[in-house]
Formats: C-alpha cells, sequence, structure tokens
C-alpha cells in the first residue's frame, strides 16, 4: 500500500490541529477537536495528536487488532501527562481514522466524523459517524456557524457534556473504553481509499460539489494536496459563509490517499 499525505491548518498563522502517518500497511488520520479556554490540560490539542498517533503507528504495526491497539494507545497517551485533570471534559481528544492492508484487503476504524472512503468492487463506502449532529443543541450550533468566539465556545461546552457517555457519541481522549465504539469491519477486493479529516471531507459532506466516486477520482488523479486544494477555493468563493453555514470560513483539512495494487493511478 502506497500512501500519500497531506495537511494544511485552517488559516496561515494557525496550527493544523489535524495529525497524519503511515507505513507501507497502515494509514491513520486524526482530527484534533477544537479547544476551549478551559482544558484542565497543559499540553494542548496538537501535542495529544502527536502522541496518539505516533502510538497507533506503534502498536498497529502487528498482530494487535484495531480497537485493542486504540485502546491501548489512548491509555498510554493518558500516563504521560498525569498531572493534568483527565476528567476535565475539555481535555484534549481526537476522531480517528485507521486503515490497515490485509492479505484478504484491508480493515478499517472510524471513531467519530473523519471518513475512511474505501473503493470496493460494488462501488465506493464511506465509513463516519456523524451522530454529533443530531446530538447538537440546535440554537447554539446555529449561533455557533455566525462564528462569534462566544457563541463558539458556548457551542463546545454543549459539545464535552455529550462526549464519551452513555447517550452522547465517542472520541479518543483519555478513557480507553472509547475504542470499543468505533466503527470497524474488513473489506475485500479494494482498490484504494482516502482517510480524510472532516475539514478535507467537506466537498462531500457539507458542500456536495462531489461523491464519493468523484471524490476517490480526485485523490488518485491529485493526491491529497489537490483535495485541499479544491476545498480552499471553494471556501473562498463563500467567504461570508452565505452559501454554506459554517463554523468558520475554513478549517484544518488533512487527507491520506491510499493505492493498492490495483488502484488506477493518478494521470
Amino acid at each position: 500500500m502506497r500512501v500519500s499525505i497531506a495537511g494544511e491548518a485552517a488559516t496561515p498563522s494557525g496550527v493544523n490541529l489535524d495529525w497524519a502517518g503511515a507505513h507501507p500497511r497502515l494509514a491513520v488520520v486524526l482530527d484534533g477537536l477544537t479547544e476551549s479556554p478551559q482544558t484542565g490540560c497543559v499540553h494542548g490539542t496538537a501535542w495529544y495528536v502527536a502522541r496518539l498517533g505516533a502510538r497507533l503507528l506503534r502498536r498497529l504495526d502487528g498482530p494487535a487488532s484495531l480497537v485493542d491497539g486504540l485502546a491501548l494507545a489512548i491509555e498510554e497517551v493518558a500516563t504521560e501527562h498525569p498531572r493534568c485533570d483527565l476528567r476535565h471534559p475539555g481535555s484534549p481528544g481526537s476522531t480517528v481514522s485507521i486503515l490497515r492492508q490485509t492479505a484478504q484487503g484491508a480493515e478499517y476504524l472510524v471513531l467519530a466524523d473523519s471518513p475512511a472512503v474505501l473503493d470496493t468492487p460494488d462501488g465506493p463506502v464511506a465509513v463516519l459517524d456523524d451522530s454529533w449532529k443530531a446530538l447538537a443543541t440546535p440554537d447554539l450550533a446555529a449561533a455557533a456557524e455566525r462564528g462569534t468566539r462566544d457563541d463558539l465556545t458556548r457551542f463546545i461546552a454543549d459539545q464535552q457534556s455529550q462526549r464519551n457517555t452513555t447517550g452522547g457519541y465517542w472520541i479518543a481522549r483519555t478513557e480507553p473504553e472509547a475504542a470499543a465504539h468505533a466503527l470497524t469491519g474488513t473489506v475485500s477486493g479494494v482498490r484504494g481509499a482516502i482517510l480524510a479529516s472532516d475539514g478535507a471531507a467537506l466537498l462531500v459532506t457539507d458542500y456536495g460539489l462531489l461523491d464519493w466516486r468523484g471524490y476517490l477520482d480526485l485523490g488518485y488523479r491529485e493526491g491529497p494536496a489537490g483535495i485541499i486544494a479544491a476545498t480552499r477555493a471553494a471556501e473562498r468563493d463563500d467567504p461570508d459563509r452565505a452559501r454554506w453555514p459554517r463554523q468558520k470560513v475554513s478549517d484544518d483539512a488533512t487527507a491520506a490517499v491510499c493505492l493498492f495494487d490495483t488502484t488506477r493511478e493518478p494521470a
């Protein structure tokens, strides 16, 4: 499996809170969650995703199941900052998207809304869990789309109260049991795949400019940087967020394009 990775922060001066890494059998994309003013942790989201990503690459380069590897990685990162308040709802957290090549095809794990888009013999299959949208308080979500910092802070606090709880939705944070709530599976005959942070999947999920077939073809043709460039071009055409209401003009965007031996080569 050949993997190409590209990432870009939401703004030129910003820090990309996404993370991606790979080796010949494995690809991982993490989308670190936007921090609130109070987190209980002195390290921050960028630190968290870098530690979690490195642990995942190490743990999953072997026979461990994707679920077990993620649970162990979450637990290990938690031990790296024992003086932080790991019970704080604002502790750094992340979505998780993993693809691992097997003799039969590929196995995947998706925790939250960073999709794994699989190019199967039956067509594209997009695996993601965006249940947070149904759980979001409508008034707070609508206010956050207008983009004031106070509105966004209130929305984040509302989301934090629903993370990693019964009846809520699950992310990688400090609780190893979150791994058991991931979407997992094995697919044979996979020709290729794209793992993406939600900011790199907007062409399909929010903007409706492509379907998943077109998204895969764009990735094969122009690579992950091409996906991000097309996303940024769409956002520049909607600077006031009128066509696509959203919390910010652009989000951090990271994608990994995975090519199997049978994948069409980029033109």
